[in-house]
């Protein structure tokens, strides 16, 4: 009785009682698993697990650092980043990506593959650059193509793990996990506090005095009050930042002729304290128009900065485009998205048909060789026992 009883106070008196803190462990699956190939163990059949067994490890790190109470992992699916591409149809063309393949017949995907393989053709026979030239993709290297061959088989074995270890995930046909973990943390509880494991310094645009980042490279936990420590301006600018600059990872342009450097150097405050596109662009005319002032011909990268002129062709607005594409503080959700993480956040889990028993089961039949003895098993998963027990408590209180 003194669960209904608590609620029925709180409800009318909000002040009264206070939500203990919530604490929340969001993995960029994508990101995470991908750094985790660098371990090259495979089973004594010859498959490759080792990515498996390192997400499980960092898993377990983190698990062991903070008694989490909900853990959830979030993906990529093969079009992620096609609301991207719908703004700026650059959007990853070095990738090999192709999201005008999206929504279309079997027929229609081999289709538009061979007519790719004949464009390369043509071009690598002719040498000749024409503006017609298929886009350049750049050219894997043995390890990319290591993780490529094998990197959907091991997400999908982690992910039947996950089911049994009570942590919940979600990969969307086409919005990016970037922006699901931004959702996430806009309308998460007043009273959470967050932990995001990612590699991608994206992310860190999200954080705030209750939402943290374990960076994979620095192998550290960063903060907003930290992260300029790290990398050498405060979190607020890493939207300035690459909205000038542009991502070469993800093919978004910079504004022409302007690298970090020169933009660091043409506004020093940005190392200081947050600034704006508008603060940048006036810094840019003033020193256009002194050199006029003083008979001299105003800068190229001065006058791309104003006027918003870009590496690549943009059909639009360079920063209106730029701001759409890279701030997670908006992120690029469809509705069905929205309604997956709605149901899924806070939500008890059903127990039924998930034990450790099933995992032991699992591990065996895939061959993850460290953990197959009982013993070993039993050592390596007991840290989840607290977030399954959590998870069974709020399941068994939502049947009150």
């Amino acid at each position: 009785m003194a669960q209904p009883i608590r609620k029925k106070i709180q409800e009318e008196h909000p002040n009264l009682i206070k939500e203990e803190d919530i604490y929340t462990l969001l993995i960029d699956g994508g990101s995470l698993l991908y750094a985790c190939f660098a371990d090259g163990k495979t089973s004594s059949d010859g498959v490759h697990y080792g990515a498996i067994y390192q997400f499980l490890l960092q898993l377990r790190m983190q698990l062991s650092k903070k008694d989490f109470d909900y853990v959830y992992v979030f993906f990529d699916n093969e079009y992620s980043g096609y609301l991207r591409w719908e703004i700026y149809n650059e959007y990853k063309a070095n990738r090999d990506k192709h999201y005008s393949d999206y929504g279309i017949s079997e027929y229609m995907k081999q289709y538009n593959e061979n007519l790719r393989n004949m464009q390369n053709y043509i071009f690598n026979k002719n040498k000749k650059k024409t503006e017609d030239k298929p886009k350049v993709v750049k050219e894997k290297n043995d390890y990319e193509k290591f993780v490529d061959e094998n990197f959907a088989r091991e997400r999908d074995i982690l992910c039947k793990y996950f089911n049994e270890l009570f942590i919940r995930w979600y990969m969307d046909d086409i919005v990016e996990g970037d922006d699901l973990i931004a959702y996430y943390c806009q309308n998460k509880k007043p009273n959470e506090k967050v932990v995001i494991v990612t590699g991608d310094g994206d992310i860190s645009q999200l954080l705030q005095d209750d939402i943290c980042v374990y960076n994979l490279q620095l192998k550290k936990y960063v903060t907003n009050k930290t992260y300029k420590e790290h990398f050498g301006m405060p979190c607020e600018n890493i939207l300035i930042k690459k909205i000038f600059c542009g991502d070469v990872s993800d093919n978004i342009s910079n504004i022409s002729r302007l690298s970090e450097t020169a933009l660091f150097e043409l506004i020093p405050e940005i190392a200081k304290r947050p600034i704006t596109v508008e603060e940048v662009k006036e810094r840019a005319q003033n020193l256009i128009n002194e050199r006029i002032e003083s008979k001299k011909k105003p800068l190229l990268v001065h006058q791309n900065i104003v006027n918003g002129v870009a590496n690549k062709g943009y059909d639009g607005d360079f920063y209106e485009i730029n701001k759409k594409i890279i701030d997670l503080k908006h992120p690029l959700m469809t509705d069905t998205a929205k309604e997956e993480m709605d149901s899924m956040m806070y939500a008890p889990q059903d127990p039924e048909d998930r034990s450790f028993g099933n995992l032991y089961k699992m591990i065996n039949e895939d061959n993850i060789e460290e953990l197959m003895s009982e013993t070993k098993f039993s050592s390596f998963f007991n840290i989840f026992k607290r977030l399954q027990e959590k998870e069974l408590k709020l399941y068994r209180d939502s049947l009150i």
